[in-house]
């Protein structure tokens, strides 16, 4: 690209064009997270950080309501089934 001194550049230019579009950052965000142990950016699909090794969980895993609603059902089969 030619340097132009009145000319902005928009998002789409140097973007790698596999990878997601304008559009798609400016609606999900950045393509980079931020390590919660370390505090460094990298690449949000990585499992682990690359710079401190920390693995990364899903956060949106199953709640705790849900797990002490599935105990109590549990522990109160087996009081049934028991007594």
């Amino acid at each position: 690209m030619v340097y132009q001194p009145d000319h902005e550049p928009t998002l789409d230019e140097g973007l790698d064009p596999d990878g997601p579009s304008a559009a798609d950052l400016d609606r999900f965000g950045s393509e980079f997270t931020t390590c919660p142990r370390c505090g460094e950016e990298f690449y949000d699909q990585a499992d682990t950080c690359p710079h401190c090794g920390d693995m990364m969980l899903n956060e949106s895993g199953i709640p705790k309501w849900a797990v002490f609603t599935v105990i109590l059902v549990l522990i109160a089969l087996v009081w049934y089934w028991v007594f």
